[in-house]
């Protein structure tokens, strides 16, 4: 797996069909760091996935204001691939020293599997800067009302989640999870 979907570079995404206009998605890393630019094209047509385990309750479902102002809808998201949510702090410094990995991660599997950051009560500009800093390769939000960090049970950061396409909640590691791990979990949902 490791690899193939690499091979769907960004730029390379369909004009939509009837609209003549590019995705939104297919701006650079660092023009999308954190925001709408950052979120996936639309899903490949080879992309197949697996069923959730059973037992996979639902997961909650959320909005969230990208960085730049843009609403992102969870559930909308999760309707089309699995999700993985990673909240964080711009203080925590395990959510620092697992960042690079997650940007590889969420390049890999760029139109496949989206990433989605969700900081904590760090402000608007702290974000901005770790976002920037770390190169942040998906979409961050900011959850100043604590509303999805208690719908996730978030103690302390970091959490990762991994959410199935159809949103079910496959599994929560609270201190975080290791790139080769959380490759491991998502291949379990993504066949290719």
């Amino acid at each position: 797996m490791t690899g193939r979907w690499r091979r769907v570079p960004r730029v390379a995404v369909p004009l939509l069909v009837g609209m003549g206009m590019a995705v939104a998605g297919c701006s650079s890393a660092s023009e999308g760091s954190g925001s709408a630019g950052a979120l996936p094209g639309p899903v490949p047509s080879d992309a197949v996935f697996r069923d959730p385990p059973d037992d996979a309750p639902r997961a909650p479902s959320f909005e969230l204001e990208l960085l730049d102002g843009t609403p992102l809808d969870a559930g909308e998201q999760w309707s089309q691939r699995p999700m993985v949510l990673v909240f964080f702090e711009t203080w925590c410094e395990p959510c620092r020293d697992a960042q690079a990995g997650l940007n590889d991660l969420a390049r890999d599997y760029q139109d496949v599997v989206l990433f989605v950051g969700i900081a904590g009560r760090s402000e608007p500009e702290n974000v901005r800067q770790y976002v920037s800093e770390y190169d942040v390769a998906y979409p961050v939000g900011i959850d100043q009302d604590d509303s999805r960090w208690l719908k996730y049970a978030v103690a302390e950061p970091p959490l990762v989640a991994l959410v199935s396409k159809d949103g079910r909640l496959v599994r929560g590691w609270p201190g975080g999870i290791g790139t080769a791990e959380l490759r491991e979990h998502i291949d379990r949902l993504v066949l290719g």
